[in-house]
């Protein structure tokens, strides 16, 4: 559904874009890549968090006009990371998270080489579960200290606000050097595992996550 969402958004996005080509439009595809940071949450006595993780993904933007300093830009990523559910033991949920956002581009203060801005938009975020593992403290050495297990996790998919910031530093005429930090409000995903081998322990949801991403990557000019 999301990937589907994903073609459909990227046609509509590239046909707009080529239309106001016409009319000296702007436009730049980076690829960058990020180390991804996850602020913890608590409910119904179970703590979630993340560990961290590594996000790659590719924006295109357009300008409005060729020396407009406002823009949109279109991001497709995809990321790994383990979600933590704790509460007797800890079970991790291996992840994969794909994003599909937009935002509102505003530069400021361009001086020289360097081309500040902020961004501020929205999207979603697909979390796919790949496996399920859970860690037992307090065990001997010799006795392995985690198992893999069926809880029946699906994919699910929550709503995203995205807001951000960094800077564009031109390395030569169409290439530049994009450094930027890109935070993502979410909901907590639970992969619809309502109670754990028969127990009372669920898999928290509901509550708001965040996710901080400190990124780098090359900007390409066309």
């Amino acid at each position: 559904m999301l990937r589907r969402a994903c073609v459909i958004a990227a046609a509509v996005f590239l046909l707009t874009s080529l239309g106001l080509c016409q009319n000296q439009g702007h436009f730049d595809a980076s690829f960058n890549a990020a180390v991804v940071f996850t602020r913890s949450s608590n409910g119904n006595g179970i703590q979630q968090s993340a560990t961290i993780g590594t996000n790659y993904f590719g924006t295109f933007r357009f300008r409005f006009k060729a020396k407009s300093k406002s823009s949109l830009i279109f991001n497709y990523g995809y990321a790994k990371n383990s979600q933590i559910y704790q509460s007797n033991f800890d079970y991790h949920e291996l992840t994969s998270i794909t994003e599909l956002s937009g935002a509102y581009v505003r530069n400021f203060y361009e001086k020289g080489k360097f081309q500040p801005f902020f961004l501020v938009g929205a999207g979603a975020l697909g979390f796919k579960p790949r496996s399920t593992w859970v860690f037992f403290p307090d065990l001997p050495n010799n006795i392995p200290n985690r198992a893999q297990i069926n809880v029946n996790a699906q994919k699910q998919t929550e709503p995203a606000l995205l807001y951000g910031g960094g800077v564009d530093y031109r390395l030569y005429k169409r290439l530049a050097l994009r450094l930027q930090y890109r935070g993502l409000y979410y909901n907590s995903p639970n992969f619809k595992v309502n109670t754990l081998n028969g127990s009372v322990i669920s898999f928290v949801a509901g509550y708001r996550g965040h996710m901080a991403e400190p990124s780098a990557g090359l900007v390409f000019r066309f």
